[in-house]
């Protein structure tokens, strides 16, 4: 069984695996930061973990404009998550709008993955094999016009649906989404609006740039841990 759900309302039922989807920007900045294997962690918002110890010893990526003591602060960016020095030593935190609430959300399912078109084969590859109810998540609100994350739901939906054991079917259905994200002007508007709009763009619209798995290890209602799987 594969449904789409919004993450504001109460989900029938928690069974099986959940994927929340933040195209732009917060999955892919999320699959950027994990592809350069540091230890990765999310939060639900600043606001949760203002004043935490923890979190004055990490990098925080986030577009919030609360305040936040932490080692460094960047943007909720993939291209500054892939240009800035990393040691391997250094933690980091994501804590955004939408994607990060909405993946605490879900966190009562038996598995919450980051979903995005930076790993999109990989990811139906592997729910594919899954005998477990999928339930797919755009974390974008209703009422906004952030369409790329039921698009890349709905394409996500389709592939699992019909033919996830053929690459190139697969690959179609993310082609399609990219296609239709791009007709509906979010990209240029993004590219326009944002220091890093155009780089953020590019590598969020990068289909099958990683070909890891992205999944939750909620420690608190506060933290959890991003596994490379």
């Amino acid at each position: 069984m594969i449904e789409i759900r919004s993450w504001l309302e109460p989900f029938p039922s928690s069974k099986g695996y959940a994927v929340v989807f933040d195209v732009f920007r917060c999955s892919t900045t999320i699959h950027t930061l994990l592809h350069q294997r540091p230890d990765l962690w999310i939060s639900p918002s600043l606001k949760s973990v203002q004043g935490n110890d923890r979190v004055k010893e990490m990098r925080v990526f986030s577009e919030l404009s609360q305040p936040v003591e932490c080692l460094e602060r960047y943007d909720n960016s993939p291209h500054q998550a892939v240009t800035q020095p990393w040691l391997e030593t250094r933690k980091s935190l994501v804590a955004t709008t939408t994607g990060t609430p909405a993946m605490f959300a879900a966190r009562a399912f038996e598995k919450v993955f980051v979903g995005s078109l930076v790993n999109f084969s990989a990811l139906v590859t592997y729910l594919s094999e899954q005998n477990k109810p999928i339930t797919l998540i755009p974390a974008a609100f209703p009422e906004a016009k952030h369409v790329e994350d039921e698009i890349t739901a709905q394409a996500m939906a389709t592939a699992l649906e019909g033919f996830a054991n053929m690459p190139d079917f697969v690959s179609q259905c993310a082609g399609v989404a990219k296609e239709k994200i791009i007709a509906s002007g979010r990209p240029e508007f993004l590219s326009q609006k944002l220091p890093t709009g155009r780089e953020d763009v590019t590598i969020a619209m990068d289909i099958d740039r990683f070909s890891q798995l992205a999944y939750l290890d909620f420690e608190s209602d506060i933290f959890a841990r991003v596994i490379r799987g």
